[in-house]
């Protein structure tokens, strides 16, 4: 998917299919964004003039074909269209035809559709079951390439919502978003690390071993999503994961208030909006690491490995996890927030099982 996308998925379909186009609506809906003109468009957009760009907007395009007159000059719109940007993309966007009447209708397919993998519904067992299929074969092609994610992390793309993992085991619905001990915890991009498993995004975030380090992380976790409007992304002071917001964290009085910058140091701090993404990421680290910062009364470290929860310390500290460490994941953006109450947080909670599970965020 590319930058542009919003859907994951365009249901096309002509007036008599309406019905078979809401059931599949309502049975995608729960895990993929699904655009359905009668539920999908705003009211100031009533005679649909939005439908072309919302079309090449979406990664995939559902087009609904059952027997009977020649569709309508809608639906056969769209499906050129949706040929049409597909061959444009080199295959990025797919056409997939659904066959209400089964497979008896591939020799009815419209000019264009006959490349592509038709699903008939009857053979498959009925809407339920392609949903399912669907959602089985199509899931990782849902999920933003590499590319996308350095891109992302290039132009400093905003984050609006966040993504956290957590052990099931310990975990208290009515306590925060990491232990009683950290002043910040670790979040991800949700937009980054959606429709992937929870062993790629352990390895693309280094959750539980560079970071909020867990003895086995092979044990069952849970993601908590959440918003990050203008409100929320005050409250919980979203900060890149870098060396120079460490240091702002950990002498901010305000924040964590662990020691005092010194004169030096504030003055190379600057004055807001300050870059945090800055080039001088070893220099904030030497800063966050001098002798009387890291051998505290608490323990080596304290500052960092507990109140931040950072477990490796050869970290880059870039906003990004990507540098020495070897992993098998995708580099992908982290951030510090505030270890809130969860109850002050509008959040969602998705158990995604032990890793071997391959369940996949939604």
């Amino acid at each position: 998917m590319s930058r542009e996308d919003r859907w994951d998925f365009f249901i096309a379909y002509a007036n008599p299919d309406r019905a078979a186009a809401e059931e599949l609506y309502g049975l995608l809906r729960p895990h993929f964004r699904v655009f359905l003109d009668p539920r999908s468009l705003p009211p100031a957009d009533e005679n649909g003039n939005r439908l072309p760009e919302v079309q090449r907007q979406a990664a995939i395009t559902l087009v609904l074909l059952s027997a009977g007159p020649d569709r309508a000059y809608a639906e056969r719109e769209e499906i050129v269209r949706a040929i049409e940007v597909s061959r444009r993309q080199n295959g990025l966007r797919r056409v997939v035809p659904i066959l209400l009447d089964g497979a008896d209708g591939t020799d009815r397919l419209p000019y264009g559709l006959r490349l592509e993998e038709a699903v008939p519904v009857t053979d498959s067992g009925g809407l339920a079951q392609v949903a399912e299929r669907l959602r089985s074969s199509l899931r990782h092609r849902l999920a933003l390439p590499a590319a996308e994610l350095l891109r992302r992390y290039e132009e400093r793309t905003t984050v609006e919502r966040a993504v956290r993992l957590v052990p099931r085991h310990g975990f208290d619905p009515t306590g925060k978003l990491g232990l009683s001990s950290r002043k910040y915890v670790f979040v991800g991009d949700y937009e980054e690390q959606r429709h992937r498993t929870l062993r790629q995004i352990l390895g693309n975030l280094w959750i539980g071993d560079a970071f909020e380090h867990v003895d086995n992380s092979n044990g069952p976790w849970l993601a908590l999503t959440f918003e990050l409007g203008e409100v929320n992304r005050r409250k919980l002071d979203l900060l890149p994961a870098t060396w120079k917001a460490a240091f702002r964290i950990l002498s901010d009085p305000t924040r964590a208030g662990c020691f005092s910058a010194t004169d030096e140091e504030r003055t190379l701090l600057g004055r807001p909006p300050r870059n945090y993404y800055s080039d001088d990421q070893q220099a904030w680290y030497a800063s966050c690491t001098t002798r009387e910062r890291r051998y505290t009364p608490r323990g080596t470290d304290y500052f960092i490995r507990e109140v931040l929860g950072i477990s490796w310390l050869c970290f880059t500290g870039t906003g990004i996890t990507q540098g020495a460490r070897q992993s098998s994941g995708l580099p992908s953006r982290i951030f510090f927030v505030r270890n809130l109450p969860l109850h002050s947080i509008d959040h969602q909670v998705q158990d995604l099982g032990v890793p071997d599970d391959d369940i996949v965020l939604d």
